[in-house]
């Protein structure tokens, strides 16, 4: 395997634990916010363009963090969607929850949801629940569409976000980040409308606390991006 910005005698390319390493997406050579060494695996600075604060849709649904995910992994596959757009087709199919005069608590989704907004629009998809940090990067790793559920007040450390300390938020997830020499997991790269931030990266620790301790729960789609 070739990975961006490493000469072929590095002893990283094609050798090693990234020889064997199921990998389908591309591959570069990156350093982490800390200035540590990493492969960023996957294409989290694509997909950033994709991303952007929720709540634009003409009924201003500010709980729609799992629409606004609906329609980045549509826009992976070539379908270009408007956040509006899949509110308006989700409410007419009943695949979104609204509180009545509540916007700010209306637009939210549970996975069923998810997955029947991707097929209505030809992206067959699929949940997965107790999946662990690892498991849920393989799932990046294999070229599939990714939304997690997570705490937000973890994500955010945010006290005022927990909730009850179960998952209530979604992101997409849309790169790996791993220790170049060994493949360690280091973390995920998201992208997270609730924030606006792209290709954030969230380490593995933080992602166990948020994702995996919170139910593992997500939603992966059956077909994956050309490579």
């Amino acid at each position: 395997m070739d990975v961006d910005g490493l000469p072929r005698d590095s002893g990283l390319d094609g050798t090693g634990w990234l020889r064997d390493a199921a990998i389908s997406v591309p591959v570069r050579l990156d350093c982490l916010p800390d200035g540590r060494p990493s492969l960023m695996i996957g294409r989290a600075l694509d997909y950033a363009a994709f991303n952007h604060p929720q709540g634009d849709n003409p009924e201003h649904d500010h709980g729609d963090c799992g629409v606004v995910c609906c329609a980045e992994v549509l826009s992976q596959f070539g379908v270009q969607l408007t956040e509006a757009d899949v509110v308006r087709h989700a409410s007419r199919r009943r695949e979104l929850h609204v509180v009545a005069g509540r916007p700010d608590e209306s637009g939210w989704t549970l996975p069923e949801d998810l997955i029947a907004i991707l097929h209505d629009y030809g992206v067959p998809a699929h949940a997965e629940q107790g999946l662990s940090t690892d498991q849920l990067a393989a799932a990046v790793q294999r070229g599939c569409g990714v939304i997690a559920a997570v705490n937000a007040g973890v994500l955010w450390s945010d006290p005022r976000s927990l909730g009850h300390g179960d998952a209530n938020h979604a992101v997409t997830v849309n790169g790996v980040a791993r220790e170049p020499y060994d493949g360690a997991l280091q973390g995920v790269y998201i992208n997270d409308s609730a924030t606006g931030r792209s290709a954030q990266f969230v380490s593995a620790h933080l992602m166990v606390t948020a994702f995996a301790r919170t139910g593992g729960f997500c939603v992966v789609t059956d077909i994956v991006h050309v490579a």
